[in-house]
C-alpha cells in the first residue's frame, strides 16, 4: 500500500489509519480499514486469498484505496487499474471468441454431446444450412469429431449465420 500512502501523504499530511477488523470467509480474507483525515474518518473494505501473505497485504491495500476514494484522493490508482483490467478483460474476450486450437475431441470425455449435435442439426436446419459444410469451412473436420468446447463455438457460429440468413418478414 506504498503509493495510497505516498498520496494521502502528499494530499493530507495529518492522515491516521486503524486495520478495524480482519476476517477469514473460506479462501479469502477481509480486511476493513479506517482512514482519518482532520477528524473524519472513513473506511474501506478489501479482499484477498487468506492462503497468501500477499493475498492478505491485496485486502488492506484495497481497504486503504477504498477508504481513501471516500475522501476523493487516490482515484488515479483506480484510474489505472480499470485500464489494466481493460487490456485483461479484451484479451481474454478476443481468447474465448477464438476457435480452439485443436477442435478435434482427443477423448471420450471431450467428445461432442448429443445435446451439442442436437443442436447443431436443428440450428443448421432452421437456418437452411449444412452444418457439415459450416463445420469444414471453420474447423477442417466432421461434427462427429468436435471436441464440446469447439462444437460450443459451432452452435455460435450457426446461429450468428442462421440469423444473417433468414429472410426479413414484411410487416403491414
Amino acid at each position: 500500500w506504498p503509493s495510497v500512502a505516498d498520496i494521502r501523504d502528499e494530499t493530507a499530511p495529518n492522515w491516521a489509519h486503524t486495520v478495524k477488523d480482519i476476517r477469514p470467509i473460506g479462501d479469502l480474507i477481509t480486511v476493513t480499514v479506517a482512514i482519518t483525515i482532520d477528524g473524519v474518518t472513513r473506511e474501506g473494505i478489501g479482499t484477498g486469498s487468506a492462503r497468501t501473505e500477499m493475498g492478505i497485504k491485496k485486502a488492506e491495500h484495497d481497504a486503504l484505496k477504498r477508504a481513501a476514494v471516500k475522501f476523493g484522493i487516490a482515484r488515479e490508482l483506480y484510474k489505472r487499474e480499470l485500464e489494466a483490467f481493460d487490456r485483461v478483460e479484451t484479451q481474454a474476450i478476443s481468447e474465448s471468441t477464438a476457435p480452439p486450437a485443436n477442435p478435434v475431441a482427443s477423448s471420450l470425455g471431450e467428445l461432442i454431446t448429443a445435446k451439442q449435435l442436437g443442436m447443431i442439426r436443428a440450428i443448421a436446419r432452421e437456418s437452411g444450412l449444412d452444418a457439415e459444410t459450416e463445420c469444414m469451412k471453420q474447423f477442417r473436420c466432421s461434427v462427429a469429431e468436435l471436441s464440446r468446447r469447439a462444437a460450443s463455438k459451432l452452435i455460435d457460429r450457426l446461429k450468428t449465420e442462421g440469423t444473417a440468413a433468414l429472410p426479413m418478414r414484411n410487416v403491414e
